[in-house]
Formats: structure tokens, C-alpha cells, sequence
């Protein structure tokens, strides 16, 4: 099965609010008792048919889980849904709302420190969103240090040779993954009293799997863009759309 990366998903928003409605309006009395094992068991089994389509096996999944769990369940189902269908573009973003931050996602960078062409591509689309919104605090995400350097660090070295004042920019070094990326770049925006709205800025091929990630996190994203021209990737495989929840299901930690 393949997916547009637009207009379907595995999972269509209508299901996904359905299911929630389920939730709310199901049947009198407590959810049925299951132990850990079977929770784990279940979650997995609900994740597994929804990725694959099967939105009737996952509702019966879902309905044998603890409220708690399958409230947890259905929230990440319904960002991966948003996930897959936010709308994308190369350009900088008009309309965006005050207090919003720029998100600049990082990039391997070379054994040497040097940055790669993918993650110059990221930063001169940021900075042109950062130009458009003097105003926006910018974060710059990515540990993984090479020759003592996080990518963060590589990060804010390029935007302050550009001229962006370091007082507008603010490092997460930790981040080894887009999970960590999320979870960690949630927190910082909080200890900083950013709010939770963001301008994501990353590469048209890791955007559905950063958008879901992020949202999980809890972060509301303004809008997403692409490095480079590509605003529509590939259409997702299942595979493709499984490795989103996978991660998305990472930062919910279940």
C-alpha cells in the first residue's frame, strides 16, 4: 500500500476521531482488567494494524485496553494522522503568530565538524524565516559531536556568520535522534517561556516523521518547511508510515 504524502494516510483523520469518540461514548462500567503484558500486547497490535490500514483491528485492540492506555493509544494516533497530512512548503510561511519559535532540526556532520550540504540547505531556509520574523527566538537542534562539535554548535557558528544576533538563539546539544530532537527541544521551549508554538524547519524526506515526533512532544507547529524544492516526497510505503509511528510512539514512551 502507498500513501500521499498530502491528502491520504493509513489512518484518516475521521477514523482517528472516531475512535476517540469511542473512547468517550463507549460502553457503562470500567475497561476490561488486563495486565501489563496484555497492554503491551494490545498497544503493539494496535499500532501494527493501523499502520497497515486495518483501522477495524485497531479499534478492537484499543477497546480492550485500559481507559488510561487507550486514551495515550488514540493521542498518538491522531498526531501521526496530522503528521502525515499537515501541509508542507518550501517557502517561508506568511501569517505566523506572534511568540512563535523557528525550529531548525541538525544533520550529521562531517568527521571533521564540518557541516554537510543537507544541513546548510535547513539552516539558509531557517534564516530566511528568521529574516521574515525578526522577532522569533530560534532554536537549533542536533548533538552527535564530531571533532568536539555538536550539530547545534556547527549550527549557531553559521547563523551568527550570517549576521543573526546570538541573543536569538538558543542551543539544544544533547539530541541524538529526532525523538530526542522533540522531546528535548519541548523542554527547552518551556524553560524559556517560548510557549509551544513552532516554525519546524528540516528536509522534505523527514519532515512527516519530525512533524509527528514533534507533535507528540506537545509542540504546536505553525507551519513546516522544506529545505529544499522537494514539497511532496515519495509517497510512503506502509513500511514508511509504520517507521512514523514507531517513533512517534517513542516520545509518548508506550
Amino acid at each position: 500500500m502507498r500513501v500521499s504524502g498530502f491528502f491520504r494516510s493509513i489512518v484518516s483523520l475521521t477514523a482517528a476521531v472516531a475512535v476517540a469518540a469511542t473512547l468517550a461514548t463507549g460502553p457503562a462500567g470500567a475497561a476490561p482488567s488486563t495486565s501489563t503484558a496484555s497492554t503491551t500486547s494490545l498497544t503493539n497490535q494496535a499500532f501494527e494494524r493501523q499502520a497497515a490500514g486495518d483501522t477495524a483491528g485497531a479499534q478492537a485492540a484499543i477497546n480492550q485496553m485500559p481507559v488510561d492506555q487507550a486514551q495515550k493509544v488514540v493521542a498518538v494516533m491522531t498526531n501521526v494522522n496530522k503528521a502525515l497530512t499537515f501541509p508542507l512548503t518550501d517557502q517561508v510561511p506568511g501569517g505566523v503568530a506572534a511568540g512563535t519559535a523557528i525550529v531548525i532540526l541538525g544533520f550529521g556532520l562531517e568527521d571533521n565538524g564540518a557541516m554537510r550540504p543537507i544541513l546548510v540547505e535547513r539552516l539558509t531556509k531557517g534564516l530566511a524565516v528568521a529574516q521574515a520574523y525578526p522577532a522569533f527566538p530560534i532554536v537549533v537542534t542536533g548533538g552527535a559531536p564530531k571533532a568536539g562539535k555538536t550539530e547545534a554548535a556547527a549550527m549557531k557558528e553559521w547563523l551568527l556568520a550570517q549576521g543573526v544576533s546570538g541573543t536569538r538563539i538558543y542551543t539544544e546539544e544533547s539530541a541524538g535522534s529526532t525523538q530526542a530532537n522533540a522531546i528535548n527541544t519541548a523542554a527547552l521551549m518551556r524553560q524559556n517561556g517560548f510557549g509551544n508554538g513552532a516554525v519546524l524547519v528540516t528536509s522534505a524526506d523527514h519532515t512527516r516523521r519530525s512533524v509527528a515526533d514533534f507533535l507528540v512532544a506537545g509542540i504546536t507547529l505553525q507551519a513546516v518547511v522544506a529545505s529544499d524544492a522537494k514539497i511532496q516526497s515519495a509517497p510512503m510505503s506502509t513500511s514508511g508510515v509504520a517507521a512514523v509511528y514507531r517513533d512517534a510512539r517513542g516520545v509518548a514512551k508506550i
